[in-house]
């Protein structure tokens, strides 16, 4: 007898049912038809089918014995086909047994010593091809450290220990999952930390430029230094009588009264920018003068002249110099500050992601001069002049922070230009809300199309959406002066 083992290298077959086959031959070789071992998707079965073997079981067979529709090793048929798309597994698993028995008396049979030497060959043969699936360590390693497994820990995750030549017990799920909800938590605070100090350096930036200015201010065009003297950190003069303004005076607020009159300089490049602020401080009428041959024009619509009068008490205006364009001083009525429109929002509203959008604004509280365009979402028409703006975004919070870019854009006539910007970083949490703010003084030159309007954009890879708050979410709009 030969030796029928030698070649066989797979000892198992898969097939997928179509709910009508319910024969699967195999042509590996077994001994005997419980050496044959069935599952369906998986899932070992115990009945259900039937094992017929091509061979005599024994491992020896004439050629008839393996016909072509059974198989060389044998054939599987189910009492049920099974269903399409199940998959059928056919496995050789020898079950640990003798074959054959010798006494000391009794000479052995030479075909029962071939069919011993299979089965061991084949035994053999199975554990290094289920062993070769199994994990082992790397060639250069075997001599370098054990694979044993340490004591079972349940719920512990294996690991190298610190020598790198064993297995240990590791953190388990709570400990890994601590880890994680630490570390977002330390991104979170790294990202609010390096917020926190563009804030700062931007603060710090601003208060070396004011309270340097509180001390000391230099005129270069004139060689004067001027120190401020009150809570506008601006020098004061009181004028009881007719006064001719120098341009050494820059940004002097001026106290007219008792009937005075200020004398402006001639407008010219040299003086471009330069401010007064004048008030009316007695009560009797006092006047504003140009020199000779300039015009006051006033920012707010009246009719140009030579003379400003301020007729009450309390009256104040900014005379503004401007030196380039129609060399004329502009005059902006202080009086005439106040709210020009606070809106609110009332609904949410949904910002994608991927780029900047406009923020609609649902509500008109307060709009005192008729300058609310809904078509555009925000504000045109408007006077020339200063304006200081507050806006205020709510977005709830997520457990995830986005850069956010808060940004007002001013119409020049022709496009629409980002004047002002405010970036921030969200906060992470649940049931709260971020307010996003953006704030500062927005000028308004003389002649040509005005407008302002907000536009948001925010680092999520998907839509966030505004609160629907009439208390966190506003737009306030001040016109402070000239």
């Amino acid at each position: 007898m030969g030796t029928v083992f030698t070649n066989q290298m797979i000892a198992s077959r898969q097939f997928e049912g179509d709910g009508a086959r319910d024969e699967f031959p195999f042509d590996f070789d077994v001994f005997d038809s419980s050496d044959v071992a069935i599952s369906l998707d998986g899932k070992t079965v115990e009945t259900g089918f039937h094992v017929a073997l091509g061979r005599s079981g024994t491992g020896a067979g004439s050629p008839a014995a393996r016909g072509a529709a059974r198989g060389a090793g044998g054939i599987v048929k189910f009492e049920t086909a099974p269903a399409s798309g199940v998959r059928v597994d056919i496995v050789r698993s020898l079950r640990l047994r003798r074959l054959s028995s010798y006494d000391a008396m009794s000479v052995p049979r030479g075909d029962a010593i071939d069919r011993d030497l299979d089965f061991v060959t084949v035994a053999i043969g199975d554990i290094d091809r289920a062993l070769s699936g199994a994990l082992h360590l790397d060639a250069a390693d075997r001599d370098q450290a054990s694979a044993k497994l340490p004591a079972i820990a349940p719920g512990r995750v294996l690991i190298w220990n610190d020598e790198g030549d064993g297995l240990v017990n590791g953190p388990d799920a709570g400990d890994i999952a601590n880890v994680a909800g630490n570390a977002t938590l330390a991104q979170a605070a790294a990202n609010r930390a390096e917020a926190a100090d563009a804030r700062s350096q931007t603060a710090l930036a601003s208060f070396g430029r004011d309270h340097a200015g509180a001390m000391l201010d230099l005129d270069f065009r004139s060689g004067n230094a001027l120190s401020w003297e009150d809570e506008r950190r601006q020098p004061v003069i009181d004028t009881p009588l007719n006064r001719i303004m120098d341009i050494r005076e820059t940004g002097a607020l001026v106290r007219l009264s008792n009937g005075a009159r200020v004398t402006l300089p001639d407008a010219s490049i040299a003086r471009n920018g330069v401010r007064y602020r004048l008030f009316n401080g007695d009560g009797t009428q006092v006047d504003i003068a140009a020199a000779s041959g300039d015009v006051i024009a006033p920012v707010h619509g009246g009719a140009e002249g030579g003379i400003y009068p301020l007729p009450i008490r309390g009256d104040m205006v900014d005379v503004v110099c401007d030196g380039i364009t129609g060399g004329r001083w502009f005059a902006c009525p202080v009086r005439e500050s106040g709210p020009v429109v606070k809106l609110l929002r009332t609904a949410s509203q949904g910002i994608p992601a991927g780029g900047a959008f406009l923020i609609e604004w649902d509500q008109v509280v307060e709009d005192s001069h008729g300058l609310y365009d809904a078509a555009s979402h925000g504000l045109t028409g408007m006077a020339p002049g200063f304006y200081h703006i507050d806006v205020g975004v709510s977005f709830p919070v997520t457990s995830e922070a986005v850069m956010t870019t808060l940004s007002l854009e001013r119409f020049n006539g022709t496009d629409w230009n980002i004047h002002l910007q405010s970036n921030d970083i969200t906060a992470t949490g649940s049931g709260a809300n971020h307010s996003l703010r953006l704030g500062g003084v927005v000028r308004i030159a003389p002649g040509g199309a005005s407008g302002l309007r907000i536009r948001l954009r925010h680092s999520d890879d998907v839509t966030r959406m505004i609160a629907a708050s009439d208390l966190l979410s506003w737009w306030h709009l001040h016109r402070i002066g000239g």
